[in-house]
């Protein structure tokens, strides 16, 4: 096999490799089979402008589609741990994606279309793997996984800036946006691994996100950055955690400071992100893309085009740049309100699971890292077509999956915190009537 087809024989290789991996690691092959697949250089490390995959489709489709499967068939085959009782909603979205996929093969004609393209088998591979995730939900490995994920991007990002300082970083993902939205995705629960081993780990994992952010000019991430951080400190003002609020607030001051303070940081800060950035030409093109996403999802509301991609081809025909700078507009002109709604059910999840927090004065941290992950991707996708890279679904569909089996909980840890905060109030009222 080597000899007659080399890439063939490097497939089952890895293959092999990966069920050893699945034996070896047991119900956390999940998580870091999603974060792995979403870190992996599937794109020339250093670039100018966006490119084709340096592996073949066939290659990149097979990983996205084996990411959520092969740990979830492999631990059927082992029985390990179940998932919670099957819900309505759950096979409703199982439907729903069945019949996009069938929409799909309507309009390109061919099951190879279907599944040999990363664009179309990504969004589908979304839906899949929100439903694998369910079986994982009481696995808490994902901080852990998102760790792991980050310092691989890290990684990469240093080798590409070495390799070209003055050009962006995360081409290697396929565009510096798509690198700055993982990264945003995974910070916090990076976060939370780092913090319960160090302060000055968890720091160092801020700092270096922070630089990377910078270096990749993804302004949007930054947006979202400050988005997240917005809805933390009410989340922790809401609960009354004055310690959380007095660390995120140090936080963002010794960041604050060293950029000021460091003339060359300042510097690097300030070209990066500085608003000569967005040209005459984006500004151009934003106005563009809205106007004629309006104007096509009213022409088809319902089903849209048929397929993922349309939109960017039209975008590439007309005005030379391939992408609407709306991922929720771009997914409404491909696949009409329908598909909408399925690419927003993980984002939804992740609003509803912060929603309840802030309702109940809660602050689970591993449930609100997965949930301000996907915020952070969500706003990133207000300005971007995120739902064309199959990285960035697969990690919301993750996200969400675990989160949809923990809503439930969180209305039972509120009855526990209730009841400590009680007894701790009783407890002080006895202190005080002895004295």
């Amino acid at each position: 096999m080597v000899a007659r087809k080399p890439s063939d024989a490097l497939l089952v290789c890895v293959a092999l490799a990966a069920v050893a991996a699945l034996a070896t690691l047991g119900e956390r092959a999940f998580p870091w089979a999603i974060v792995l697949v979403a870190a992996v250089p599937w794109y020339p490390l250093v670039s100018y402008q966006a490119e084709g995959p340096a592996v073949r489709q066939e290659v990149l489709c097979a990983a996205i589609a084996a990411a959520p499967l092969l740990p979830w068939l492999w631990s059927l085959a082992v029985g390990g741990r179940r998932a919670p009782r099957p819900s309505r909603l759950s096979l409703l979205m199982g439907l729903l994606f069945a019949g996009l996929a069938a929409l799909m093969f309507e309009t390109l004609g061919s099951i190879s279309e279907v599944i040999g393209e990363s664009q179309e088998i990504g969004f589908l591979a979304g839906g899949v793997t929100f439903l694998c995730a369910r079986r994982f939900a009481s696995d808490r490995q994902w901080p852990a996984a998102a760790f792991g994920g980050l310092v691989a991007l890290a990684l990469l990002g240093a080798a590409a800036y070495l390799k070209a300082p003055s050009n962006r970083i995360g081409y290697f993902t396929g565009y510096p946006i798509t690198y700055g939205a993982l990264l945003v995705g995974l910070l916090p629960a990076a976060l939370l691994f780092a913090y319960r081993r160090s302060r000055l780990l968890a720091g160092a994992v801020a700092g270096v996100s922070g630089a990377l952010l910078i270096f990749s000019e993804s302004r949007s991430s930054w947006v979202a950055v400050a988005v997240v951080l917005v809805v933390l400190v009410a989340l922790q003002a809401r609960a009354g955690n004055m310690r959380g609020l007095i660390a995120l607030a140090s936080a963002v001051a010794v960041l604050a400071a060293l950029v000021l303070s460091t003339e060359s940081l300042h510097h690097i800060v300030q070209q990066r992100l500085s608003s000569q950035i967005a040209t005459s030409q984006s500004v151009t093109h934003r106005e563009w893309s809205y106007g004629y996403a309006l104007h096509a999802i009213r022409e088809r509301p319902v089903f849209g085009a048929g397929a993922p991609g349309y939109s960017s081809q039209e975008a590439a025909s007309q005005t030379g740049i391939g992408a609407i700078d709306n991922g929720y507009l771009s997914i409404s002109v491909d696949l009409g309100l329908v598909g909408l709604f399925a690419a927003l059910i993980p984002i939804g999840i992740g609003l509803r699971v912060l929603w309840r927090c802030l309702l109940l004065g809660l602050t689970p941290r591993y449930e609100l890292a997965l949930a301000l992950g996907i915020l952070g991707m969500a706003v990133v996708t207000a300005f971007y077509d995120s739902f064309y890279w199959p990285q960035i679904d697969l990690l919301l569909g993750a996200m969400g999956g675990v989160l949809s089996t923990r809503v439930a909980g969180l209305n039972a840890q509120a009855g526990v915190f209730a009841r400590e905060r009680r007894s701790r109030q009783r407890a002080g009222w006895a202190g005080g009537s002895s004295v």
